[in-house]
């Protein structure tokens, strides 16, 4: 009778991983130097004495600094990316999704604040984005996702939970507000604390008193949806708090 081995090594070869360790210690180190001295502040020279390799140790995995750079962002990207179509994708409520997505954008944000951060100061010039072909890659990824999350409210809607809108504004202007909450946390942190369930508050129900059309059914499904669970922005949120009483 034949055996047969299901357990196979799997495990990648010794020089592959070496070469995976150096490169993760090489952007690591390189995130850590620009966020310090900013991008162009920043040599090769540099990298390779603090990654405690020689330049052309260096070259030998990137061709150049802005290859290093490129790499960090859309590592960055890729997790945005998996982490919101997953959760678009599951198949509970139109509102907990919404919100779960919100709290898994918060969750990336929170994780990677060095390579958003430097993202958004580099944006200012674009040059590089624009000479690294990183531009469009990145709108790529965030016009795949917005259609995503367009379709959550397009399905919404067919059930009667929210009115009658373009799919693909409503979806813009959600991502819009989670992002304005998100950057005026990284760079004021104490002064903007904030969770998924304020930022879905205000978008399901605005900030009139009274409330738009169908607002109690609105109400009603957001609590419904809400999960109960702990997110990581809501213990944010509740860390802030606690501080500030002391």
């Amino acid at each position: 009778m034949v055996r047969l081995n299901f357990m196979r090594n799997t495990r990648p070869p010794r020089k592959e991983r070496e070469y995976r360790q150096r490169r993760s210690e090489i952007l690591k180190t390189a995130l850590a130097l620009f966020s310090e001295k900013g991008f162009h502040g920043t040599s090769m020279q540099e990298i390779a004495e603090k990654s405690e390799f020689a330049v052309g140790t260096l070259y030998n995995f990137f061709a150049n600094k802005d290859e290093i750079y490129k790499t960090l962002i859309t590592d960055t990207a890729d997790q945005f990316h998996f982490s919101l179509m997953k959760v678009l994708q599951t198949r509970t409520g139109e509102v907990k999704r919404l919100k779960a997505c919100v709290e898994a954008k918060t969750r990336v944000f929170l994780e990677n604040m060095d390579s958003v951060r430097i993202y958004f100061a580099e944006t200012q010039g674009a040059t590089i984005h624009i000479k690294t072909g990183l531009d469009q890659e990145i709108r790529t990824r965030y016009e795949e996702y917005l259609q995503k999350l367009a379709g959550v409210f397009q399905s919404g809607m067919k059930k009667k939970l929210f009115r009658e809108q373009d799919p693909y504004l409503l979806a813009l202007t959600l991502d819009s507000i989670s992002t304005a909450f998100l950057v005026a946390h990284m760079e004021s942190p104490d002064r903007h604390p904030f969770d998924a369930e304020t930022i879905m508050d205000i978008f399901l129900n605005g900030a009139s008193k009274t409330g738009g059309a169908g607002n109690e059914k609105m109400d009603m499904a957001f609590r419904m949806d809400t999960d109960q669970t702990p997110s990581p922005s809501g213990a944010l949120r509740g860390r802030r708090r606690g501080e500030s009483g002391r």
